[in-house]
């Protein structure tokens, strides 16, 4: 495990006395909360429509604070590269509003820096002293979702023993066109991926970040597969695969599955869409085996928690294939009501795509006055700008299974579709076995993913939103997107030409040579307002470079703070003309220490371009030892 990491998971398990009280200052308890209503009302009002309480009950409920812990007279005078909306959803939770929880709370699960929020179980006798508490905006159930399906009956291919012998160990360098795809031909050419990588791209140097069950790296096909780090949110450990005791056996399936799609490298027999990338791995769902079905459940704290720590470590895009229902009627799916949803479009905010599966509810006939959304997408497929994926079949119609749109307020979902039927990926609990007969909106939304991922390979500057505009304008269905397989399926190719001709023409910055030690831009047109372009290189040791780029003369400094938003250093590079700063001679330096001169740990940094006082979008920085 990178040592970075740990330091940085985004959830906390405190349980049963474990954190000693600490009690707010007087001036945070003195803080009012404007227009908060009457306690009894507000607080049995808020949950009569989804619990019962018993008087020695428990409770797993969300606490949203009103602010992190920084009083106004703090911010209101500091300059404006101090302090932005970006950095105030970074900052941790305020540790003594949780401190004050945890006096009253049988366990704190986790924390949402991004909803400034934390999950907690809770009596029933103390859920209106924690409602009352001055810095108490709201509490609300964590909402939890339990489904029972029958497991597919895949055609297993145990190459063990079809073919004599273990397969042999997969290639260092990248899989290339001579060879066969094996059992993932179909699937990937008929998204075009296969275009892609004859192209070179085969995922390098993009980190995807996985939200799923769990991942068994054990088979064969991942024995060069480059897992950065992963983690339990569930049982809280840096364990994901089934472990005795604590997880039912085939915990594990679906995400190892859902991972053999993009990561398999094995050729001749199985290559996934992006077996060269980087990968994070969050355990977000528990299983429980029942005999030919099995039962799902998620709690959507662990959920939000595994998202914001793949953000917080540094992830390009992010592949969740689940989707959840229950609680939620037709009229929930506006794209803001779910806290799922709430906190993938906070994600998109920050520049990280969201790719997730439509869900698999199609055959149900729609009852939209009732909770379970039959026949419709999940959340959080119905975020603004997440990319919801449904299934065709072989012919390329709608799957039966794959659910429908449209959102509650009218926008058309699913966004995108691929192959969904007959899907090839490991077999699970193997060491060498694949299977052919996969199926679900779970395994088509990988193969979507590692489209996008090629296309960040090859066009590292494009956004969250070039990809979503290139992906829809240039699937099979674009001139007539419906509600059952939205703007049709994907096709690689055409995408990549869609980017090409944007980064050609818009201006934007375009690398031109890239080598270990510098990056090389090169700028089309002219801007209007100074730019700051990612370091290189990232992750980085000891040093790394800032480009940038000026439309005119300025007073320049770089400063770069921590995930905490605490300032680490301030590197003043004083008046500057207007001109392109991107080669080491020009671009701004950083030695990877602070103000003090010492040399700061590893994790996550944002660097913040303030010209003439003014901030400029931050971009992130990941130090590692």
């Amino acid at each position: 495990m990178s040592g970075f990491f740990l330091r940085s998971v985004g959830s906390l398990i405190l349980c049963f006395g474990l954190l000693i009280p600490v009690v707010p200052t007087i001036g945070q308890a003195e803080r009012s909360k404007p227009g908060k209503p009457v306690r009894t009302s507000a607080l049995f009002g808020q949950f009569q429509p989804f619990t019962k309480f018993s008087t020695n009950g428990q409770n797993k409920i969300w606490i949203n604070f009103t602010d992190k812990g920084i009083p106004d007279s703090e911010t209101a005078g500091q300059a404006p590269n101090r302090i932005n909306r970006g950095d105030l959803l970074d900052l941790p939770v305020y540790p003594d509003y949780i401190n004050t929880i945890q006096s009253r709370s049988t366990c704190v699960h986790h924390q949402s820096r991004w909803l400034n929020a934390i999950s907690a179980t809770i009596k029933t006798e103390d859920l209106l002293y924690i409602s009352d508490l001055p810095f108490v905006r709201s509490i609300e159930p964590v909402k939890h979702y339990r489904t029972v399906e029958r497991r597919p009956d895949p055609l297993w291919l145990d190459l063990s023993t079809s073919i004599g012998q273990i397969p042999s160990a997969p290639n260092n360098d990248p899989p290339n066109m001579v060879l066969n795809y094996g059992l993932a031909d179909r699937q990937i050419k008929q998204i075009q991926a296969d275009q892609l990588h004859s192209k070179g791209f085969w995922g390098e140097g993009v980190i995807i970040g996985l939200l799923d069950t769990g991942f068994d790296l054990r088979h064969q096909t991942f024995a060069e597969i480059d897992v950065i780090a992963e983690w339990d949110f569930v049982n809280n450990d840096d364990q994901t695969q089934d472990q005795l005791n604590q997880d039912d056996a085939g915990q594990a399936d679906h995400g190892s599955i859902t991972l053999g799609v993009l990561a398999a490298n094995t050729p001749n027999h199985m290559i996934g869409v992006a077996p060269k990338a980087r990968y994070l791995l969050a355990k977000t769902e528990k299983n429980w085996e029942k005999g030919v079905d099995f039962e799902r459940q998620v709690e959507e704290d662990w959920w939000i928690a595994g998202l914001e720590w793949l953000e917080q470590n540094g992830a390009d895009i992010v592949n969740s294939s689940l989707g959840y229902s229950n609680w939620y009627t037709f009229t929930d799916l506006d794209g803001k009501t779910s806290k799922i949803t709430i906190a993938a479009n906070i994600a998109l905010g920050k520049g990280l795509p969201i790719i997730t599966a439509a869900g698999n509810l199609g055959r149900k006939r729609p009852n939209d006055q009732q909770p379970g959304l039959a026949g419709r997408i999940t959340v959080p497929a119905d975020g603004f700008d997440v990319l919801a994926i449904g299934s065709t079949n072989l012919w390329g119609g709608r799957a039966t299974f794959s659910s429908k749109g449209p959102t509650a307020d009218g926008r058309i979902k699913p966004d995108l579709a691929t192959l969904g039927e007959n899907i090839a990926s490991i077999k699970p609990r193997s060491k060498f076995g694949f299977a052919t007969n996969h199926r679900g909106t779970s395994l088509s939304t990988p193969l979507a993913t590692g489209v996008a991922v090629l296309l960040l390979q090859a066009f590292p500057r494009a956004t969250a939103k070039d990809l979503v505009r290139a992906l829809r304008s240039t699937a099979t269905n674009t001139d007539a997107p419906n509600n059952e397989i939205g703007y049709g399926l994907i096709q690689a190719e055409l995408a990549y030409k869609s980017l090409l001709d944007q980064f050609q023409h818009t201006g934007k910055p375009e690398p031109i040579s890239v080598d270990a030690d510098k990056q090389q831009y090169t700028l089309f047109g002219q801007i209007k307002y100074p730019m700051l372009l990612p370091n290189y290189p990232n992750p980085f040791n000891a040093e790394t470079w800032i480009p940038f780029a000026l439309p005119g003369d300025g007073y320049v400094e770089m400063v770069v703070y921590d995930l905490s938003g605490h300032l680490v250093q301030k590197i003043n590079l004083g008046q500057r003309p207007a001109g392109d700063y991107f080669t080491p001679d020009r671009a701004a330096y950083w030695n990877g220490r602070n103000i003090a001169g010492e040399a700061t740990s590893s994790g996550t940094y944002f660097a913040v371009l303030s010209v003439d006082e003014q901030a400029y979008i931050s971009q992130k920085m990941i130090l590692q030892e």
